[in-house]
């Protein structure tokens, strides 16, 4: 019972670090870059709310907090990861020309970054592409290449 778990908790939280990935810039703001509140609101009070509603209380009690307890380091680290970029974007260069590249971008405008993206949404959005698992996966990275840039030229703008 605990592998079942165990699996639906995984999976729960691999859903939402991919929705944190493509939202992080957003995020950071609205937590004004608190990763504890953060962890507590964002991942774990969703995830009791979401796994209470589906599963036996008893099981959830049981369970969850030693899944919680492996994977808590792992997602902080990887929020910090993220909100540092968010707090310094201009000790990222690379990934700021990085994102540029991927979206064929010479200079950095707000304008050309959103006709860029809009046209990469269109071509590979799921529900155009046959394989709805590559068009996942292309759109998590549009949507990662797309927070970069638009939160650096934010940060910038702000300066």
């Amino acid at each position: 019972m605990k592998t079942f778990y165990f699996r639906v908790f995984d999976y729960i939280y691999r859903k939402r670090l991919e929705l944190f990935q493509s939202l992080f810039y957003d995020l950071y703001r609205s937590f004004d870059g608190k990763h504890e509140e953060f962890l507590k609101t964002w991942f774990e009070s969703y995830m009791i709310r979401k796994l209470f509603k589906y599963f036996p209380i008893e099981d959830v009690i049981t369970y969850y907090p030693q899944f919680a307890l492996k994977k808590r380091s792992l997602v902080a680290s990887y929020v910090k990861t993220y909100w540092r970029f968010c707090q310094s974007p201009n000790l990222y260069p690379a990934k700021i020309r990085e994102s540029m590249e991927f979206f064929g971008l010479n200079s950095l405008n707000e304008q050309e970054l959103k006709r860029a993206y809009r046209r990469l949404v269109k071509l590979n959005h799921p529900d155009k592409v046959e394989d709805k698992r590559v068009a996942h996966k292309k759109m998590l990275l549009i949507n990662y290449h797309y927070q970069v840039l638009i939160g650096y030229m934010r940060r910038v703008s702000h300066a």
